[in-house]
Order: C-alpha cells, then structure tokens, then sequence
C-alpha cells in the first residue's frame, strides 16, 4: 500500500513538472490549492482547489496538485490555526463541574473567532512562502527535477 502511494506521488510530481506552463502560473495554482488545507471544506477540498486555482488564473492542474498534496494535513493546519489565533485572541476557559449552557456557547464562540484569526494571519503567511519557495524551484530546477524524478526515483 505504501508503494502505491508512493507511485501515485511520483506520477503526480512528473505530471506537475512536464507542465507546459510558466513558473509564475504553476507556483500560483500550487499555492492556491495548497491553501485550501487551512480552510474547513468538508471533503471537496480538491474540487476547490481547482476552481479558485483557475480564478486566480493559475494552472488549475497544480491547484488539483497542491490541493491533495496536503490533504493529510489538515488536523495539523487546524491546530495551527487555533494555536495562532489563540495568540491574538485568548480563549475564557470555564468550569466544566458546572452545567452553564450559555458559557459553553461563548466558549465555542471564542474557539471560533480564535479558529478564523488564526486562518487569516496563516494564509497569507503560508501563501508567500509556497509561492516564492515553488516558483524558484519550478523556474530554476524544473529539469533536473524531472530527470531525477523519471530516471533515479525507483519504485
């Protein structure tokens, strides 16, 4: 099973370096679909990806790439987001001995708002860096990417 898994990665990053496209539209679309990791999407995460990959007038093919590339991830990506958010906006802890209906309301109120900040300190952040990461890699070793990855990357 991890062989497959391992091949279906392997056909996925030759299919996403033979692309015919320039840097700046694949580093776009693989960021943008990278990004959706941090947002809830309830399972369509991938479809997504694809369709705002092609509204910010990526390649929607590295949008599909970068959108499952992470998928695994999410847990980790909501964490982070609380983690952050938690920063910029602490969370009332309260009792949990008494039955108080309405502060557990607020609590989750407060997780959220927590969750949201969070979400849109890390997009930003997250997004320049896959950006300027994956454009320099796509414009500088596209091809010795490729050759390694067909010739020497056995499975």
């Amino acid at each position: 099973m991890i062989r497959k898994k391992l091949r279906q990665c392997k056909c996925l990053t030759l299919k996403l370096l033979r692309l015919k496209d320039n840097s700046h539209s694949i580093a776009l679309g693989f960021t943008v679909g990278l990004l959706i990791n941090f947002v809830p999407s309830f399972g369509i995460g991938p479809f997504i990806s694809t369709a705002i990959a092609k509204v910010f007038k990526g390649n929607s093919f590295a949008g599909l790439v970068g959108g499952v590339s992470l998928i695994w991830a999410f847990p980790f990506f909501f964490y982070l987001n609380l983690v952050v958010g938690y920063l910029f906006y602490p969370i009332d802890v309260i009792d949990p001995s008494i039955d108080y209906s309405s502060e557990a309301v607020d609590v989750g109120l407060q997780l959220g708002k927590a969750f949201f900040i969070g979400m849109f300190i890390n997009l930003p952040i997250f997004g320049i860096l896959t950006y300027f990461i994956m454009n320099s890699i796509v414009r500088k070793y596209r091809e010795k990417m490729l050759t390694y990855v067909h010739k020497k990357w056995n499975l």
